[in-house]
């Protein structure tokens, strides 16, 4: 998911009847935002600026899985996954595949959820807006990392960048000159609160809105930079101006157990295998977002010893981010240390057979087993709907072999069944009892 929320932050100008904020569920809505530029009380009228959510219940090329048999993924010798090499991480070393992630030692299952935010864009920066990142917000957002806590989350999903209306700095061409102010300042609060609640945190740099049509909201851009990730300087400089002085800030935080390059880039990507753009996506083309990532992930392999991720949408495009798949296509590989997809009920009964290129798989992680994915790294259930029967739901997906699950979400769409959650990992003893960071 992402957020169609164009607006400027207020007390949860969130529409919850819509039921998803982008991205991962057509079919189930959008949130959105008053474009006005004025605060926002609640959810505002989607005539003021929305955001479409993307074309995410598109079943082209997918088989109907209802009577279906569902063989096990392929590994062939030109899409499939393959080594991605050696990353530091949160432990130092490679990572390896299985149904658990290092952590300080030992080995875990990673319960956590998706904040995601507090204002969407506004957490981490400021712009002609105001100033309402973390570092003005202590008190309520540490009120629901309290809460955070007590539903047993030890991970916890945070947008940083998103679309780009706070946070970069660019110059008037549109080239990326460094972070916006009180970045670091934000991002420090932030980290202060994960840590004294025991709290791991994974920001997420870039939403796939990045790449929308520009919108031009009170004196403030969202969207419209797609030229930052398919022209090679504004790329680099995006990389070198923005991202790295962000790591390096925080290269020795243990509270930061992985930086997430992009929350499903899928939707803004307008070649990839099965492609299904959103319509408001200025989308670029893969070879680009390819090099745009992998560029990431050395940095944050360079300049940090926390692991990497990516927000894939759905299993349905689980190859694509693999060794495997970027060595048939000429690209350079994006060193993810684990895997993440995302999951919502449209993928129910979908699935690929025998695709060339990606494979035997069911959309569905709730049937799909890690372990015939054949993948060279662990996978997360980066999103899922949570909002009841958190035991059954999470002993799911543990069984079914993937290393974590993180409901969407505390302060977005949904709820969290956080009394569940917690009675669920305490039952789960060492399997989910994170060191403290």
């Amino acid at each position: 998911m992402g957020l169609a929320l164009v607006g400027c932050p207020g007390g949860g100008g969130n529409d919850e009847t819509g039921g998803g904020s982008s991205g991962g569920a057509t079919g189930a809505g959008a949130t959105t935002g008053d474009a006005s530029g004025a605060p926002t009380t609640g959810a505002s009228d989607p005539s003021a600026g929305t955001v479409s959510t993307s074309n995410a219940s598109n079943t082209s090329n997918a088989t109907n899985a209802t009577g279906a048999t569902s063989g096990p993924a392929t590994t062939d010798a030109t899409t499939g996954p393959t080594s991605a090499g050696t990353t530091t991480g949160g432990d130092t070393g490679e990572v390896p595949p299985g149904s658990t992630i290092p952590v300080g030692g030992g080995a875990y299952f990673l319960i956590g959820a998706n904040y995601p935010w507090l204002n969407y864009g506004g957490d981490f920066g400021a712009n002609a807006w105001g100033t309402y990142g973390v570092h003005t917000k202590g008190p309520e957002i540490g009120a629901h990392f309290d809460q955070l806590e007590a539903d047993g989350a030890r991970v916890v999903r945070w947008f940083v960048f998103t679309d780009g209306r706070a946070g970069v700095q660019f110059d008037g061409g549109g080239v990326p000159t460094g972070l916006g102010d009180h970045v670091l300042e934000d991002m420090q609060a932030a980290v202060d609160i994960a840590r004294a609640r025991g709290i791991y945190l994974v920001p997420v740099l870039f939403d796939f809105h990045w790449m929308f049509w520009s919108q031009q909201n009170n004196g403030v851009q969202s969207g419209g930079r797609s030229d930052t990730i398919k022209d090679a300087g504004k790329r680099a400089a995006l990389v070198d101006k923005a991202v790295v002085p962000l790591l390096q800030a925080f290269a020795d935080e243990p509270a930061i157990l992985a930086w997430e390059i992009m929350n499903e880039p899928e939707w803004s990507i307008a070649d990839l295998p099965a492609a299904s753009p959103d319509g408001g996506a200025d989308a670029v083309p893969i070879a680009d977002f390819y090099a745009f990532s992998s560029a990431v992930a050395d940095a944050v392999h360079l300049h940090t010893g926390a692991y990497v991720t990516l927000g894939s949408a759905c299993l349905k495009w689980h190859r694509v981010w693999t060794p495997g798949f970027a060595a048939a296509h000429g690209f350079d590989p994006i060193a993810l240390d684990f895997y993440q997809t995302h999951y919502y009920p449209w993928m129910d009964g979908q699935q690929w057979n025998g695709d060339p290129e990606l494979g035997t798989t069911n959309f569905s992680p709730t049937v799909q087993k890690y372990g015939d994915l054949g993948l060279d790294r662990p996978m997360v259930v980066g999103e899922f709907i949570m909002s009841d029967q958190a035991a059954s739901r999470l002993d799911n997906l543990r069984d079914n072999g993937y290393a974590g699950a993180w409901p969407w979400s505390l302060t977005s769409d949904y709820s969290l069944d956080g009394a569940g959650m917690a009675a669920w990992a305490q039952a789960q003893g060492a399997l989910v009892q994170l060191p403290p960071p």
